[in-house]
Order: structure tokens, then sequence, then C-alpha cells
């Protein structure tokens, strides 16, 4: 399930965490901008309160893989 934010659709933290799962981190960082670090941290629920921007960011990475 997707949440609206203004133009743009933004997945849900468990959505992502879910999404990050079984992806190799360096990949997604190189392609979204977001550090390996907080990839780690975000898949590993020691970050429950991601920036939006990092939100969007996943999202629209994970929108565009249609996953």
């Amino acid at each position: 399930m997707m949440h609206k934010k203004g133009e743009h659709d933004v997945l849900t933290l468990n959505e992502i965490k879910r999404l990050l799962a079984d992806r190799r981190l360096d990949i997604v960082s190189s392609a979204t901008g977001v550090h390996r670090n907080t990839l780690a941290a975000i898949r590993d629920g020691k970050n429950d309160n991601p920036t939006h921007r990092t939100l969007q960011s996943l999202s629209d990475y994970f929108t565009a893989m249609d996953c």
C-alpha cells in the first residue's frame, strides 16, 4: 500500500524494510544516494524515523524497479 504525499507516492517504512531485506545495499546506495549505513539501519530496524527525503528516494527507486 502506498500513501500519497503531495504529487509523489511514498512507500511505508515497513514496505521499504521488506524490500531492502534481499537487496545489495551498495547497489541501492549508488542508485539512490542514500548512504549504505543508513540503508542497513533502516533494514535492521535501528532507524525508525528516516527523513522524508530518504523515504522518497527509496520509494522512487523501488517504484521504478516495479517491486
